[in-house]
């Protein structure tokens, strides 16, 4: 399949479709072809064409169905997702899918993921925090707000110097180190 294959503006998503809208900026000021690409990318396309696509998939393919230019290189997006896509309560999964290498397309500019509307079986399907405040305050056996800090950098530090900053928050009065 094309990019431009997978832009219908006539197509109407289910309630069981997730959908994304973004922002765009294109390179090149083909638009419908460009975000085409995102669907495509995020879902069941590539770039280029593969032997390993299989026509059972096509019913996993995203599709743009609402394309509203700012500009001639510019517009306002909605992708929807076919619900089988995804893998409920994977919400790492999903990120990866919608907001992953498309970022990095070659003929995008700018891209910007505004918004996400999640099908009621996915959204349902995230049990929610294990403890919740209340149950971590329980746990920390504090009733007034939890104090906490991110050790930087985030990534390089070895144990032992990652252990050491977190010690020395936890000595000035943090509860919780990430």
């Amino acid at each position: 399949m094309k990019y431009e294959d997978y832009v219908n503006l006539n197509y109407k998503p289910s309630k069981n479709d997730l959908i994304c809208e973004f922002y765009l900026e294109t390179r090149e000021h083909d638009l419908k072809r460009t975000a085409g690409g995102i669907a495509a990318e995020s879902s069941i396309g590539t770039w280029t064409e593969t032997t390993t696509t299989k026509p059972y998939m096509m019913k996993l393919a995203a599709t743009v169905f609402s394309l509203k230019k700012i500009n001639k290189n510019a517009a306002n997006i909605k992708i929807a997702y076919p619900n089988d896509l995804f893998e409920t309560g994977n919400l790492p999964n999903i990120m990866s899918s919608v907001a992953g290498n498309v970022f990095g397309m070659k003929d995008v500019k700018w891209l910007k993921l505004n918004d996400i509307i999640f099908p009621k079986n996915i959204a349902q399907s995230f049990r929610g925090p294990k403890y919740g405040i209340d149950g971590i305050r329980k746990i920390f056996k504090v009733k007034r707000p939890l104090i906490g800090t991110i050790v930087k950098p985030k990534l390089g530090l070895n144990t032992k110097d990652h252990a050491l900053v977190a010690y020395k928050a936890w000595l000035g009065g943090c509860d919780i180190v990430k």
